[in-house]
């Protein structure tokens, strides 16, 4: 039996974790700040393929639409999970069109709908636009909700998850990776995961692992409950929001960077009520709801944008920004690398010595 120890409790490692247990390993998870705490637990949590930049990103995170739904059934966590479609009109004008024309290029599932349509699907929406794209396929999943669930079959299945160990350093012997240097003492094992996202960078320096990221701030807000309003995913031109089963609205800012930063910085309780006037002003409707929660963090983002995903100086990295989208496949192909040697084709442009 392989001894498995994923560092980080995130999205990404309690899918590599559960992966690997359901093939037979012993895994071991240790994190510092709970389960699904990081950007896993800060995430919009849209599960989609609408943006890639390349056709290799489309293709993988295409195929990881269907190996969610199979997770979601194989899990039973209805509440976690969500298959309502979307309806985005983010972009106006000719970004609009070339995004549709994308999409077809691409053959993804899609529909251009009017304004009669959007307000038949969105009847509590306020100043549909003219045109709108409709993804009915996509969903969106609770990050924290997911990994607990994830990590909860992986403890059933001899597993064990430490949430209070912080990872400072790995071990080698000679040129081998044996383990890791922890604040509780040095744990070994076969093979080493780490998937801390954000933190990749810092870690696998410790190693002398070259992985440079360019991690993104972001801001994800949750309001009070009320009775059920929309009926999709809105990606409109001025705030994201979608609506939870317990009938809290989760919503997102619409640009990042520089901005989203300053913005941040000169006072989030501002930022945070204009998003909430800009919601007001789409659903009427949810008029009532308040700012409940404000949820800042950084999405981990390597250099270049795309997924760092394989082996590299004796360890296994996975770390990437669309991780609530491709965890169930992602956890599943490094499992099938790990324990059994296998070189997964669609992971090719993305393993992460390519910065080395």
């Amino acid at each position: 039996m392989s001894d498995v120890l994923v560092v980080g409790a995130g999205i990404i490692g309690a899918s590599i974790a559960y992966h690997c247990a359901k093939a037979g390993a012993k895994v071991h998870v240790v994190d510092n700040d709970g389960i699904g705490k990081g950007a896993s637990g800060k995430s919009f949590g849209w599960i989609n393929a609408s943006f890639a930049e390349s056709d290799a990103y489309f293709a993988l995170r295409h195929k990881a639409i269907d190996k969610h739904r199979a997770l979601a059934r194989e899990l039973d966590i209805d509440q976690t999970t969500q298959w309502n479609g979307c309806i985005w009109w983010e972009d106006e004008g000719n970004d609009f069109w070339d995004q549709a024309r994308e999409l077809t290029r691409r053959a993804y599932p899609h529909e251009i709908i009017e304004t009669d349509k959007i307000h038949q699907l969105e009847p509590n929406l306020a100043g549909p636009p003219a045109h709108a794209i409709l993804t009915e396929h996509e969903g969106a999943a609770n990050g924290t909700g997911l990994s607990n669930a994830l990590l909860a079959n992986v403890i059933a299945d001899g597993g064990t998850v430490s949430t209070d160990t912080e990872v400072i350093g790995i071990l080698r012997d000679g040129e081998n990776v044996v383990g890791v240097k922890t604040n509780k003492g040095d744990l070994f094992a076969d093979s080493i995961i780490i998937a801390v996202g954000a933190a990749s960078e810092t870690l696998l320096a410790t190693a002398e692992i070259n992985l440079p990221m360019d991690n993104q701030r972001g801001i994800i807000l949750q309001t009070t409950p009320t009775k059920p309003l929309i009926n999709h995913i809105i990606m409109s031109t001025d705030v994201h929001f979608r609506q939870n089963p317990d009938g809290r609205f989760t919503m997102g800012e619409i640009f990042s960077g520089g901005g989203l930063n300053d913005a941040i910085d000169k006072d989030v309780d501002a930022f945070a009520a204009r998003m909430l006037a800009r919601l007001h002003a789409r659903l009427p409707a949810a008029k009532d709801v308040e700012i409940s929660h404000i949820h800042q963090g950084l999405r981990p983002v390597p250099k270049d944008g795309f997924p760092a995903i394989g082996a590299i100086g004796g360890l296994y990295v996975a770390t990437m920004h669309s991780g609530i989208t491709l965890a169930p496949l992602v956890g599943k192909m490094a499992a099938q690398e790990i324990l059994h040697g296998h070189t997964e084709k669609m992971l090719a442009e993305f393993r992460p010595n390519r910065f080395a």
